[in-house]
């Protein structure tokens, strides 16, 4: 992977999560933009896309559809309800739910799927969060447990601890940028809200140009980009979606947004948000990460 290098650590106001493609006039780019996942897609490529834009589209409402915790009919809501029993799971479920115990161990326990009672207690219980979270459930009492010891996966069946409930959203749009980019051909990039995944020289041969938050671009070749924060998804008195396991509570660490550069979406996207959670005093262990190719971070007011 080459990228323009971020800052390893830079400071300033939080902004809202981002992370975009910037804008490519080379008549010989072909684009699309849609709307899945309650944020905005877009897909570019050099040529013609091998898969088309269509298709590509289909493939993403239909992974929302059965994977949206907010969706009574989906997967992981099937899975949930079946706490405490094994249930039987796709091979994408499967492996987004092996994705998640992998991040669990990689990011010592900072990023944990099964948050999902948490976040609710929080007032996240409807996808639009800002518009008001209804009346919560009552508040759950301490850290989460960690997720190896409340998921248990075989090849075809998951099964999850009585009384806990996983959510893998916060993970599962940095895989699926992955997939897109592959979906659409060796030259091509996908946006999917803050989750930028890059294949390929970009439209020039320097890269794919990738618009920050702050307004800056890096050019990304074979790579992605991922912003996370605590500005959107917010409700309420520090009341945000990035929940710290340790505590169970939103977190409160010195970093409000934090936006990564790595080697795949998958990566930047779990990176991005450990290093919100885990604030400063985990970013010396996080640097260590091989996928890890630049950061910036922007801190609290209060930091």
């Amino acid at each position: 992977m080459r990228a323009h290098a971020l800052p390893r650590q830079g400071s300033g106001p939080a902004s809202a999560r981002g992370g975009s493609l910037g804008a490519v006039p080379d008549p010989g780019i072909s684009r699309h933009s849609c709307t899945v996942f309650t944020c905005d897609v877009v897909l570019a490529c050099h040529g013609e896309p091998d898969t088309p834009f269509p298709e590509v589209e289909r493939r993403l409402h239909e992974l929302d559809r059965r994977f949206s915790r907010f969706r009574a009919d989906s997967e992981v809501c099937a899975l949930n309800a079946a706490a405490g029993a094994w249930c039987d799971i796709s091979p994408e479920l499967h492996r987004l739910l092996e994705h998640a115990l992998n991040v669990a161990v990689a990011s010592a326990g900072l990023i944990n799927i099964a948050v999902l009672p948490w976040l609710l207690a929080a007032g996240y219980v409807s996808s639009e969060p800002h518009e008001g979270p209804g009346d919560p459930p009552a508040d759950p009492a301490g850290p989460v447990e960690p997720l190896t010891s409340v998921l248990e996966l075989r090849r075809d069946q998951a099964r999850l601890a009585p009384g806990h409930a996983v959510d893998i959203g916060g993970l599962a749009k940095g895989l699926w940028a992955d997939d897109v980019v592959r979906w659409l051909g060796a030259n091509s990039a996908a946006g999917l809200g803050g989750d930028v995944s890059c294949r390929g020289p970009g439209p020039s041969g320097e890269g794919w140009p990738v618009a920050l938050p702050t307004g800056e671009v890096v050019v990304v070749t074979d790579g992605a980009v991922a912003t996370s924060g605590t500005a959107k998804r917010r409700w309420g008195d520090r009341l945000h979606h990035l929940v710290d396991p340790r505590t169970g509570r939103p977190s409160r660490s010195d970093v409000a947004e934090a936006t990564v550069v790595a080697t795949t979406g998958a990566a930047a996207d779990w990176l991005s948000s450990a290093l919100v959670v885990g604030g400063t005093a985990a970013a010396g262990r996080l640097a260590a990460r091989p996928e890890l190719r630049g950061w910036r971070l922007s801190m609290t007011k209060e930091s």
